[in-house]
């Protein structure tokens, strides 16, 4: 049988703010490094390019990663939150007994 959970939905509210938040900084943050990047790979013409090049196109790889996932994440606690305000809402409309 399936184990009852509590859920808080302003705890889940305030998640979804902070994290949503976060997410838009590290977007904006990765973005000047990508800019930057690009505008060093204009000017670095020595060995040392040939090797540091695979290593940040790895961390590019991974950073993608990890946003869909921050996105993802975003997207369920999006759904779990407006579940529980019906939820609410349902319980709230019911009449006293």
């Amino acid at each position: 049988m399936a184990e009852q959970t509590s859920f808080d939905l302003e705890d889940a509210k305030d998640l979804q703010a902070q994290l949503q938040q976060f997410y838009e900084t590290q977007r904006q943050e990765w973005s000047r490094v990508l800019s930057q990047w690009e505008n060093l790979k204009r000017v670095w013409h020595d060995n040392q390019f040939d090797s540091f090049e695979p290593l940040f196109e790895k961390l590019k790889s991974t950073y993608s990663d990890g946003e869909l996932e921050c996105e993802s994440y975003l997207v369920f606690l999006n759904q779990q939150i407006k579940v529980a305000e019906e939820r609410r809402q349902k319980l709230g409309n019911l009449p006293s007994l």
